[in-house]
């Protein structure tokens, strides 16, 4: 039995077996066997396959297997079994690249393609035997916490500069103690401009998840990498102090919420819906004080936020630990079966009742309301 419990899940078995049949040599590549050393389970599994993209997907295609052209062009396609993506990318060689994409040839020399990666920890791959093949000692690296280059740091980063990003994100995840420094990582950091700011963004917020981020956020700014981004040197105070309270109370880490600690805006990344709402949430609710209104009002996961921002967080978050679920319980309808006329002013006294019922904690029931909106309504 192989020392790596990757190799027994049954869908990895069967493309081994598949690709072995059809004459091909395939192995995991990248993050799955960096996340396998280290005993972390993951769902993205990246395999590279010595032969040609056409013959990879007649492999797959003549087992039933569904095939996604991901990037086709660039040698990559997504195999699914049981519902499960697997991205299979044959062997390449880095023909010309201009700092953003990279024209590639296909190639059969695995040695070769370990060296267009970007990081020593990034360029192990595992066959199906259990056999780990590490040509830049990745492995040592891992376990002392280092980050290092595959050969030229300049040169890794001209091909593609995202590689700067990524740098700061694996140190955040995978470093350990004080880093050496890397002056090409600030001398080649205005080659940031030519990236897409969805680029960008996806790298930041991965990072922002990183259990500890600081150490990268200040040798971010240290290294000049938030001016060359953004045009703007964030303080570091607020999110420190967000990250360890996550770390010390066992908090989810929340990366939109982190980032808020960090820019207060939603104008600096490329976000979803959902997050800019989230952030346009919480800089509402942080102009309030009433926690009552806010979590009635934003919710649980604003009110969560809320909270960590509070001098009296334990107390906050002890209360917001004790809601359930909140209803209000008048409605329209209980009003006009009491012959109120429908019209602006019951929804007026409606509105002023229910604020009336989050200002005594929820507690009047459906009776005590419906008088409180009734007396209301009588005064005005």
């Amino acid at each position: 039995m192989s020392f790596f419990k990757i190799l027994e899940t049954p869908e990895i078995s069967h493309l081994f077996r598949l690709f072995h049949e059809g004459g091909a040599e395939v192995r995991l590549v990248g993050g799955c066997v960096r996340d396998a050393l280290l005993g972390i389970k993951t769902n993205d599994i990246d395999m590279a396959v010595n032969v040609a993209p056409e013959k990879a997907k007649e492999i797959l295609e003549n087992a039933d297997i569904k095939v996604i052209p991901t990037g086709i062009e660039h040698g990559t396609m997504t195999a699914v079994l049981h519902k499960i993506p697997f991205q299979i990318t044959s062997l390449r060689q880095d023909w010309q690249t201009d700092g953003r994409h990279a024209k590639v040839i296909f190639g059969k020399d695995w040695l070769e393609d370990a060296k267009r990666r970007d990081f020593t920890i990034n360029a192990l791959s595992l066959d199906k035997d259990g056999v780990l093949y590490d040509p830049f000692e990745g492995r040592a690296d891992l376990e002392k916490g280092i980050i290092r280059f595959i050969g030229n740091p300049a040169t890794r980063i001209q091909e593609d500069y995202l590689r700067i990003l990524r740098y700061y994100r694996f140190l955040a995840y995978y470093g350990k103690g004080e880093p050496k420094p890397i002056p090409e990582l600030k001398e080649c950091s205005k080659g940031l401009a030519s990236l897409s700011k969805e680029r960008i963004s996806q790298e930041v917020l991965k990072l922002l998840g990183a259990k500890n981020p600081l150490i990268s956020l200040t040798l971010m700014k240290k290294d000049g990498i938030f001016l060359s981004l953004f045009a703007e040197d964030p303080s570091l105070e607020k999110i420190e102090s967000i990250a360890h309270l996550e770390n010390l109370l066992g908090i989810q880490i929340s990366t939109i919420r982190r980032l808020y600690a960090l820019f207060h805006d939603n104008n600096k990344l490329l976000l979803s819906n959902e997050q800019k709402k989230h952030l346009h949430c919480l800089n509402k609710a942080l102009l309030e004080t009433d926690r009552r209104r806010i979590y009635y009002y934003f919710g649980e996961e604003i009110t969560l936020d809320w909270a960590l921002w509070s001098k009296d967080y334990k107390e906050n978050l002890s209360w917001l630990n004790q809601q359930s679920e909140l209803i209000f319980p008048l409605k329209g309808q209980d009003l006009l079966d009491k012959g109120v006329n429908a019209g602006r002013s019951l929804g007026v006294a409606l509105k002023k009742t229910e604020d009336w019922w989050v200002s005594k904690d929820f507690a009047p029931n459906k009776q005590e309301c419906l008088e409180y909106c009734l007396g209301v309504m009588s005064t005005e």
